[in-house]
């Protein structure tokens, strides 16, 4: 398989997102809690890479970032009991935004793929600290977390529909940049 240039910049241009995504948990991470009905509860300021990736990057670079970014903040800040938290509430919403993206692009908004992504994402945290609690009262909890979710995910939304112009914008310099060195 041979590798070009194009190749190279996805990977850049990946690798960018992924330090955005892990310096903005980090410093999410270093809030007092924003929700105090319910502890553990976060904005997700990560998500919005994450659906920005979603809109303009193919999907199994989505999947490669969400994997580069949950790893390698789980080396700097937690261990393997958050990755495996973090992981099953990334994939799970990571997978249900793309769904509803593809499925009902016409009738879900960015707004709506992010409530999807924030309430989602803490049904699989819940759903792994039930079975590792091996209770199912953890989902006892699911109310406060879909609130959360839903407040989270209307932030986030408007957060990536502030952004979105501006990462097309970017998207389309390269694209220019590209054209003109295959006239060099």
């Amino acid at each position: 398989m041979i590798r070009t240039n194009k190749d190279l910049e996805r990977y850049i241009f990946v690798g960018i997102l992924c330090a955005q995504g892990i310096i903005l948990g980090l410093i999410e991470q270093s809030f007092p809690p924003i929700f105090a009905f319910a502890p553990g509860a976060k904005l997700g300021f990560t998500n919005v890479i994450t659906l920005l990736a979603l809109v303009i990057l193919p999907f199994k670079d989505c999947i490669l970032l969400t994997f580069l970014r949950l790893t390698t903040t789980a080396l700097i800040s937690g261990g393997v009991s958050t990755f495996i938290y973090a992981a099953t509430g990334a994939f799970l919403s990571l997978f249900l935004m793309k769904l509803a993206l593809l499925a009902y692009p016409r009738l879900v908004s960015l707004i709506g793929v992010s409530i999807l992504g924030g309430v989602s994402h803490n049904f699989g945290q819940l759903l792994v600290a039930s079975l590792i609690a091996q209770s199912k009262y953890v989902m006892l909890y699911l109310p406060l977390l879909t609130f959360s979710g839903i407040v989270a995910g209307i932030l986030v939304g408007f957060g990536v529909k502030y952004l979105l112009p501006y990462t097309q914008a970017i998207t389309h310099v390269q694209k220019g940049l590209l054209k003109n060195r295959k006239g060099i």
